[in-house]
Protein backbone atom coordinates (compact mmCIF):
# COMPACT_ATOMS: atom_id res chain seq x y z
CA UNK A 1 0.00 0.00 0.00
CA UNK A 2 1.35 3.41 -0.89
CA UNK A 3 1.92 5.78 2.00
CA UNK A 4 2.10 9.52 2.03
CA UNK A 5 4.91 10.98 4.11
CA UNK A 6 4.64 14.52 5.38
CA UNK A 7 1.34 15.20 3.58
CA UNK A 8 -0.61 18.10 5.04
CA UNK A 9 -4.35 17.91 5.28
CA UNK A 10 -7.09 20.35 6.23
CA UNK A 11 -9.40 19.98 9.22
CA UNK A 12 -12.34 20.16 6.85
CA UNK A 13 -11.10 17.07 5.01
CA UNK A 14 -11.14 15.15 8.32
CA UNK A 15 -14.30 16.69 9.73
CA UNK A 16 -16.12 13.33 9.85
CA UNK A 17 -13.23 11.73 11.75
CA UNK A 18 -13.01 14.66 14.19
CA UNK A 19 -16.72 14.33 14.97
CA UNK A 20 -16.31 10.58 15.48
CA UNK A 21 -13.32 11.17 17.78
CA UNK A 22 -15.29 13.61 19.92
CA UNK A 23 -18.35 11.34 20.15
CA UNK A 24 -16.22 8.25 20.92
CA UNK A 25 -14.36 10.17 23.66
CA UNK A 26 -17.67 11.24 25.22
CA UNK A 27 -18.97 7.66 25.04
CA UNK A 28 -15.80 6.38 26.75
CA UNK A 29 -16.22 8.88 29.59
CA UNK A 30 -19.87 7.90 30.08
CA UNK A 31 -19.02 4.17 30.20
CA UNK A 32 -16.17 4.76 32.68
CA UNK A 33 -18.40 6.78 35.00
CA UNK A 34 -21.26 4.31 34.64
CA UNK A 35 -18.98 1.47 35.76
CA UNK A 36 -16.88 2.82 38.67
CA UNK A 37 -14.92 -0.39 39.22
CA UNK A 38 -12.56 0.17 42.15
CA UNK A 39 -14.36 3.28 43.31
CA UNK A 40 -15.88 6.42 41.87
CA UNK A 41 -12.81 8.54 42.55
CA UNK A 42 -10.66 6.29 40.36
CA UNK A 43 -13.32 6.26 37.65
CA UNK A 44 -13.58 10.07 37.73
CA UNK A 45 -9.80 10.44 37.45
CA UNK A 46 -9.70 7.95 34.56
CA UNK A 47 -12.48 9.86 32.80
CA UNK A 48 -10.63 13.14 33.36
CA UNK A 49 -7.49 11.69 31.78
CA UNK A 50 -9.45 10.52 28.73
CA UNK A 51 -11.07 13.95 28.39
CA UNK A 52 -7.69 15.68 28.76
CA UNK A 53 -6.32 13.75 25.75
CA UNK A 54 -8.84 15.47 23.45
CA UNK A 55 -7.39 19.02 23.71
CA UNK A 56 -3.85 17.61 23.64
CA UNK A 57 -4.66 15.92 20.35
CA UNK A 58 -6.38 19.02 18.96
CA UNK A 59 -3.67 21.53 19.82
CA UNK A 60 -0.63 19.30 19.42
CA UNK A 61 -1.13 16.57 16.87
CA UNK A 62 -4.21 16.72 14.70
CA UNK A 63 -3.14 16.02 11.08
CA UNK A 64 -3.53 19.63 9.97
CA UNK A 65 -0.70 20.43 12.44
CA UNK A 66 1.34 17.24 12.62
CA UNK A 67 0.86 16.03 9.05
CA UNK A 68 -0.87 12.95 7.67
CA UNK A 69 1.20 9.81 8.42
CA UNK A 70 4.23 12.07 8.67
CA UNK A 71 6.03 10.59 11.72
CA UNK A 72 6.58 14.20 12.80
CA UNK A 73 7.91 15.14 16.28
CA UNK A 74 4.41 16.38 17.14
CA UNK A 75 2.97 13.01 16.16
CA UNK A 76 5.47 11.01 18.20
CA UNK A 77 5.03 13.34 21.19
CA UNK A 78 1.27 12.82 21.18
CA UNK A 79 1.61 9.05 20.74
CA UNK A 80 3.91 8.86 23.77
CA UNK A 81 1.59 11.03 25.86
CA UNK A 82 -1.48 9.06 24.78
CA UNK A 83 0.09 5.66 25.60
CA UNK A 84 1.18 6.80 29.07
CA UNK A 85 -2.14 8.49 29.81
CA UNK A 86 -4.11 5.48 28.56
CA UNK A 87 -2.16 3.02 30.72
CA UNK A 88 -2.65 5.19 33.80
CA UNK A 89 -6.38 5.54 33.17
CA UNK A 90 -6.69 1.80 32.44
CA UNK A 91 -5.05 1.08 35.78
CA UNK A 92 -7.78 3.16 37.42
CA UNK A 93 -10.73 1.72 35.48
CA UNK A 94 -10.98 -1.25 33.06
CA UNK A 95 -13.57 0.53 30.90
CA UNK A 96 -10.86 2.90 29.71
CA UNK A 97 -10.11 0.30 27.00
CA UNK A 98 -13.08 1.73 25.08
CA UNK A 99 -10.74 4.62 24.30
CA UNK A 100 -8.95 2.29 21.88
CA UNK A 101 -11.65 3.18 19.35
CA UNK A 102 -10.24 6.72 19.46
CA UNK A 103 -6.51 6.14 19.92
CA UNK A 104 -5.97 3.43 17.29
CA UNK A 105 -7.24 5.52 14.32
CA UNK A 106 -5.34 8.52 15.68
CA UNK A 107 -2.06 6.60 15.60
CA UNK A 108 -2.66 5.54 12.00
CA UNK A 109 -3.44 9.11 11.01
CA UNK A 110 -0.21 10.41 12.54
CA UNK A 111 2.28 7.61 11.80
CA UNK A 112 3.13 5.41 8.87
CA UNK A 113 1.54 1.92 9.01
CA UNK A 114 4.46 0.00 10.50
CA UNK A 115 5.05 2.56 13.25
CA UNK A 116 1.33 2.93 13.94
CA UNK A 117 0.96 -0.86 14.21
CA UNK A 118 3.89 -1.03 16.62
CA UNK A 119 2.36 1.77 18.74
CA UNK A 120 -0.95 -0.12 18.91
CA UNK A 121 0.87 -3.30 19.99
CA UNK A 122 2.63 -1.33 22.75
CA UNK A 123 -0.68 0.24 23.76
CA UNK A 124 -2.53 -3.08 24.09
CA UNK A 125 0.38 -5.13 25.43
CA UNK A 126 1.06 -2.38 27.96
CA UNK A 127 -2.56 -2.54 29.07
CA UNK A 128 -2.25 -6.29 29.56
CA UNK A 129 0.89 -5.84 31.67
CA UNK A 130 -0.77 -3.10 33.76
CA UNK A 131 -3.74 -5.30 34.56
CA UNK A 132 -1.52 -8.27 35.36
CA UNK A 133 0.76 -6.08 37.49
CA UNK A 134 -2.20 -4.73 39.47
CA UNK A 135 -3.43 -8.24 40.12
CA UNK A 136 -6.63 -7.67 38.17
CA UNK A 137 -6.08 -10.85 36.14
CA UNK A 138 -5.67 -14.29 37.67
CA UNK A 139 -3.50 -17.03 36.15
CA UNK A 140 -6.62 -18.85 34.93
CA UNK A 141 -7.77 -15.83 32.96
CA UNK A 142 -4.36 -14.83 31.59
CA UNK A 143 -4.52 -17.00 28.46
CA UNK A 144 -8.00 -15.74 27.61
CA UNK A 145 -6.92 -12.14 28.14
CA UNK A 146 -3.86 -12.63 25.91
CA UNK A 147 -6.12 -14.01 23.19
CA UNK A 148 -8.46 -11.05 23.47
CA UNK A 149 -5.51 -8.66 23.41
CA UNK A 150 -4.13 -10.22 20.23
CA UNK A 151 -7.60 -10.07 18.64
CA UNK A 152 -8.05 -6.44 19.67
CA UNK A 153 -4.63 -5.58 18.24
CA UNK A 154 -5.45 -7.27 14.93
CA UNK A 155 -8.88 -5.66 14.68
CA UNK A 156 -7.53 -2.23 15.69
CA UNK A 157 -4.74 -2.37 13.13
CA UNK A 158 -7.01 -3.57 10.34
CA UNK A 159 -9.93 -1.19 10.82
CA UNK A 160 -7.78 1.79 11.79
CA UNK A 161 -5.65 1.29 8.70
CA UNK A 162 -8.73 0.98 6.50
CA UNK A 163 -10.25 4.10 8.05
CA UNK A 164 -7.15 6.21 7.45
CA UNK A 165 -6.71 4.78 3.95
CA UNK A 166 -10.24 5.87 3.06
CA UNK A 167 -9.47 9.29 4.51
CA UNK A 168 -6.32 9.52 2.44
CA UNK A 169 -8.19 8.48 -0.71
CA UNK A 170 -10.87 11.06 -0.01
CA UNK A 171 -8.22 13.76 0.26
CA UNK A 172 -6.63 12.55 -2.98
CA UNK A 173 -10.02 12.71 -4.70
CA UNK A 174 -10.54 16.21 -3.34
CA UNK A 175 -7.16 17.24 -4.73
CA UNK A 176 -8.06 15.66 -8.08
CA UNK A 177 -11.38 17.49 -8.17
CA UNK A 178 -9.59 20.76 -7.49
CA UNK A 179 -7.11 19.97 -10.24
CA UNK A 180 -9.98 19.25 -12.63
CA UNK A 181 -11.59 22.55 -11.72
CA UNK A 182 -8.34 24.36 -12.46
CA UNK A 183 -8.07 22.54 -15.78
CA UNK A 184 -11.66 23.46 -16.62
CA UNK A 185 -10.86 27.08 -15.86
CA UNK A 186 -7.79 26.86 -18.09
CA UNK A 187 -9.81 25.22 -20.86
CA UNK A 188 -12.44 27.94 -20.58
CA UNK A 189 -9.69 30.57 -20.86
CA UNK A 190 -8.20 28.89 -23.91
CA UNK A 191 -11.65 28.54 -25.47
CA UNK A 192 -12.22 32.23 -24.93
CA UNK A 193 -8.88 33.04 -26.55
CA UNK A 194 -9.68 30.77 -29.47
CA UNK A 195 -13.07 32.41 -29.84
CA UNK A 196 -11.44 35.83 -29.80
CA UNK A 197 -8.96 34.72 -32.46
CA UNK A 198 -11.79 33.35 -34.59
CA UNK A 199 -13.69 36.62 -34.17
CA UNK A 200 -10.62 38.61 -35.22
CA UNK A 201 -10.27 36.40 -38.28
CA UNK A 202 -13.96 36.87 -39.10
CA UNK A 203 -13.70 40.65 -38.80
CA UNK A 204 -10.53 40.69 -40.93
CA UNK A 205 -12.31 38.65 -43.56
CA UNK A 206 -15.34 40.95 -43.44
CA UNK A 207 -13.12 43.99 -43.88
CA UNK A 208 -11.27 42.36 -46.77
CA UNK A 209 -14.47 41.35 -48.52
CA UNK A 210 -16.28 44.67 -48.02
CA UNK A 211 -14.31 47.73 -46.92
CA UNK A 212 -11.13 46.93 -48.84
CA UNK A 213 -13.08 46.30 -52.04
CA UNK A 214 -15.08 49.47 -51.54
CA UNK A 215 -11.96 51.55 -51.09
CA UNK A 216 -10.45 49.92 -54.18
CA UNK A 217 -13.51 51.00 -56.15
CA UNK A 218 -13.25 54.53 -54.80
CA UNK A 219 -9.57 54.76 -55.78
CA UNK A 220 -10.27 53.38 -59.26
CA UNK A 221 -13.16 55.74 -59.80
CA UNK A 222 -11.12 58.65 -58.45
CA UNK A 223 -8.43 58.02 -61.06
CA UNK A 224 -11.07 57.85 -63.76
CA UNK A 225 -12.58 61.16 -62.63
CA UNK A 226 -9.19 62.89 -62.84
CA UNK A 227 -8.97 62.04 -66.52
CA UNK A 228 -12.60 62.91 -67.26
CA UNK A 229 -12.99 66.30 -65.55
CA UNK A 230 -12.03 68.22 -68.68
CA UNK A 231 -12.75 65.73 -71.45
CA UNK A 232 -16.05 64.18 -70.28
CA UNK A 233 -17.66 66.09 -67.38
CA UNK A 234 -20.83 63.99 -67.57
CA UNK A 235 -18.90 60.73 -67.09
CA UNK A 236 -16.91 62.39 -64.30
CA UNK A 237 -20.17 63.41 -62.56
CA UNK A 238 -21.51 59.86 -62.86
CA UNK A 239 -18.31 58.44 -61.40
CA UNK A 240 -18.37 60.97 -58.53
CA UNK A 241 -21.88 59.80 -57.74
CA UNK A 242 -20.60 56.21 -57.68
CA UNK A 243 -17.76 57.28 -55.37
CA UNK A 244 -20.25 58.88 -52.99
CA UNK A 245 -22.54 55.85 -53.08
CA UNK A 246 -19.63 53.45 -52.51
CA UNK A 247 -18.33 55.55 -49.60
CA UNK A 248 -21.79 55.54 -48.00
CA UNK A 249 -22.02 51.79 -48.36
CA UNK A 250 -18.56 51.39 -46.85
CA UNK A 251 -19.65 53.51 -43.92
CA UNK A 252 -22.71 51.31 -43.44
CA UNK A 253 -20.57 48.18 -43.68
CA UNK A 254 -18.12 49.48 -41.08
CA UNK A 255 -20.98 50.20 -38.69
CA UNK A 256 -22.43 46.75 -39.35
CA UNK A 257 -19.11 45.04 -38.65
CA UNK A 258 -18.83 46.88 -35.36
CA UNK A 259 -22.38 45.97 -34.40
CA UNK A 260 -22.05 42.42 -35.84
CA UNK A 261 -25.37 42.78 -37.64
CA UNK A 262 -26.70 41.31 -40.88
CA UNK A 263 -24.97 42.77 -43.98
CA UNK A 264 -26.44 46.08 -45.03
CA UNK A 265 -27.18 44.95 -48.59
CA UNK A 266 -29.16 41.96 -47.35
CA UNK A 267 -31.16 44.01 -44.88
CA UNK A 268 -32.47 46.04 -47.81
CA UNK A 269 -33.84 43.15 -49.86
CA UNK A 270 -33.44 39.55 -50.94
CA UNK A 271 -30.20 37.73 -51.62
CA UNK A 272 -30.85 37.79 -55.36
CA UNK A 273 -31.38 41.56 -55.28
CA UNK A 274 -28.17 42.05 -53.28
CA UNK A 275 -26.08 39.95 -55.68
CA UNK A 276 -27.67 41.70 -58.65
CA UNK A 277 -26.77 45.13 -57.18
CA UNK A 278 -23.17 44.00 -56.65
CA UNK A 279 -22.98 42.77 -60.25
CA UNK A 280 -24.51 45.96 -61.61
CA UNK A 281 -22.13 48.09 -59.56
CA UNK A 282 -19.20 46.08 -60.89
CA UNK A 283 -20.35 46.68 -64.47
CA UNK A 284 -20.82 50.43 -63.86
CA UNK A 285 -17.38 50.82 -62.29
CA UNK A 286 -15.36 48.69 -64.72
CA UNK A 287 -17.27 48.89 -68.01
CA UNK A 288 -17.13 45.08 -68.23
CA UNK A 289 -20.20 43.32 -69.65
CA UNK A 290 -21.38 41.77 -66.36
CA UNK A 291 -24.73 39.97 -66.36
CA UNK A 292 -26.71 38.49 -63.51
CA UNK A 293 -29.35 35.77 -63.66
CA UNK A 294 -31.26 33.79 -61.07
CA UNK A 295 -32.98 30.42 -61.45
CA UNK A 296 -35.28 28.40 -59.24
CA UNK A 297 -37.64 29.39 -56.47
CA UNK A 298 -35.97 31.37 -53.67
CA UNK A 299 -35.61 29.32 -50.47
CA UNK A 300 -35.66 30.58 -46.90
CA UNK A 301 -31.97 30.34 -45.99
CA UNK A 302 -30.06 31.07 -42.78
CA UNK A 303 -28.56 34.57 -42.67
CA UNK A 304 -25.06 33.06 -42.38
CA UNK A 305 -25.51 31.19 -45.68
CA UNK A 306 -26.79 34.27 -47.49
CA UNK A 307 -23.86 36.33 -46.16
CA UNK A 308 -21.42 33.73 -47.51
CA UNK A 309 -23.04 33.82 -50.97
CA UNK A 310 -22.92 37.61 -51.07
CA UNK A 311 -19.30 37.76 -49.88
CA UNK A 312 -18.20 35.16 -52.44
CA UNK A 313 -19.88 37.17 -55.21
CA UNK A 314 -18.11 40.33 -54.05
CA UNK A 315 -14.70 38.68 -53.76
CA UNK A 316 -14.98 36.83 -57.07
CA UNK A 317 -15.87 40.05 -58.89
CA UNK A 318 -13.06 41.87 -57.09
CA UNK A 319 -10.63 39.24 -58.38
CA UNK A 320 -11.99 39.70 -61.90
CA UNK A 321 -11.44 43.45 -61.59
CA UNK A 322 -7.85 43.09 -60.32
CA UNK A 323 -6.54 40.13 -62.30
CA UNK A 324 -8.73 38.80 -65.09
CA UNK A 325 -8.83 41.57 -67.74
CA UNK A 326 -12.13 39.98 -68.79
CA UNK A 327 -14.61 41.31 -71.34
CA UNK A 328 -17.60 39.33 -70.08
CA UNK A 329 -18.69 38.10 -66.64
CA UNK A 330 -21.72 36.00 -65.82
CA UNK A 331 -23.07 35.69 -62.28
CA UNK A 332 -25.69 32.99 -61.72
CA UNK A 333 -27.64 32.39 -58.51
CA UNK A 334 -29.45 29.05 -58.36
CA UNK A 335 -32.03 27.80 -55.90
CA UNK A 336 -32.51 24.05 -56.02
CA UNK A 337 -34.60 21.37 -54.34
CA UNK A 338 -32.75 18.08 -54.62
CA UNK A 339 -30.25 19.37 -57.14
CA UNK A 340 -27.72 21.23 -55.02
CA UNK A 341 -25.01 19.19 -53.34
CA UNK A 342 -23.79 19.95 -49.87
CA UNK A 343 -20.73 18.63 -48.05
CA UNK A 344 -20.47 14.88 -48.45
CA UNK A 345 -22.32 15.26 -51.77
CA UNK A 346 -25.70 14.76 -50.09
CA UNK A 347 -28.35 16.16 -52.40
CA UNK A 348 -30.91 18.48 -50.90
CA UNK A 349 -32.40 21.96 -50.95
CA UNK A 350 -29.75 24.60 -51.28
CA UNK A 351 -28.21 27.61 -52.97
CA UNK A 352 -25.51 27.69 -55.64
CA UNK A 353 -23.56 30.67 -56.92
CA UNK A 354 -21.44 30.64 -60.07
CA UNK A 355 -19.19 33.51 -61.19
CA UNK A 356 -17.47 32.93 -64.51
CA UNK A 357 -15.36 35.21 -66.71
CA UNK A 358 -13.54 35.01 -70.05
CA UNK A 359 -10.36 36.64 -68.77
CA UNK A 360 -6.73 35.58 -68.82
CA UNK A 361 -7.23 32.85 -66.19
CA UNK A 362 -4.46 31.29 -64.11
CA UNK A 363 -3.20 27.97 -62.81
CA UNK A 364 -5.70 27.06 -60.12
CA UNK A 365 -3.42 24.39 -58.65
CA UNK A 366 -0.42 26.67 -58.23
CA UNK A 367 0.48 28.11 -54.78
CA UNK A 368 -1.24 31.43 -54.05
CA UNK A 369 -0.04 34.45 -52.13
CA UNK A 370 -3.37 36.28 -51.98
CA UNK A 371 -6.09 35.96 -49.37
CA UNK A 372 -9.19 36.15 -51.54
CA UNK A 373 -9.64 32.61 -52.90
CA UNK A 374 -8.61 30.90 -49.68
CA UNK A 375 -10.87 33.25 -47.74
CA UNK A 376 -13.83 32.35 -49.96
CA UNK A 377 -13.14 28.64 -49.56
CA UNK A 378 -12.86 29.00 -45.78
CA UNK A 379 -16.15 30.87 -45.56
CA UNK A 380 -17.95 28.22 -47.59
CA UNK A 381 -16.56 25.32 -45.56
CA UNK A 382 -17.58 26.97 -42.29
CA UNK A 383 -21.25 26.72 -43.27
CA UNK A 384 -20.96 23.18 -44.62
CA UNK A 385 -20.79 24.09 -48.30
CA UNK A 386 -18.56 23.13 -51.20
CA UNK A 387 -16.15 25.51 -52.94
CA UNK A 388 -15.01 24.79 -56.51
CA UNK A 389 -12.46 26.65 -58.57
CA UNK A 390 -11.99 26.03 -62.29
CA UNK A 391 -9.12 28.15 -63.63
CA UNK A 392 -6.63 27.63 -66.44
CA UNK A 393 -4.22 30.07 -68.11
CA UNK A 394 -5.90 31.72 -71.09
CA UNK A 395 -9.22 29.98 -70.49
CA UNK A 396 -10.95 32.22 -67.96
CA UNK A 397 -12.01 31.43 -64.40
CA UNK A 398 -15.11 29.95 -62.83
CA UNK A 399 -15.89 30.05 -59.13
CA UNK A 400 -18.81 27.96 -57.89
CA UNK A 401 -20.11 27.45 -54.37
CA UNK A 402 -22.96 25.24 -53.22
CA UNK A 403 -24.56 25.67 -49.84
CA UNK A 404 -27.12 23.19 -48.49
CA UNK A 405 -30.03 24.76 -46.65
CA UNK A 406 -30.64 22.71 -43.49
CA UNK A 407 -32.78 23.23 -40.44
CA UNK A 408 -29.83 23.03 -38.04
CA UNK A 409 -28.24 26.07 -39.69
CA UNK A 410 -31.17 28.29 -38.97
Amino acid sequence: METVTGQRITDRALSDWLWFSGVATAATVVMILANPVGGFAGAALAAAIVVALAPVYWFLARPSLAGLRSDSPRAWAYVAIAIVAYLIALGLNDWTNVALFVLSPQFFLLLRPWFAGAAIVVLNAGGLLVRVGLGQVGPADLAELIGWTVLIIAVSIYFSNRMTTVTQQSEARAALIEQLREQQTEIATLSGQQGAAAERERIAREMHDTLAQGFTSIVTLGHAVQGELSSDPEAARRHVELITETAQENLQESRRIIAAMTPGRLSEGSLAQAVERVTRRFADETGVDARFSSTGTPLPAPPTAEVVVLRVAQEALANVRKHAAAAHVHVVLEYGDGGVAGEGDDRGAGIALTVSDDGRGFDGDAPRDGYGIDGMASRVREVGGVFELDAHPGAGTTVRVTLPVKEEQS
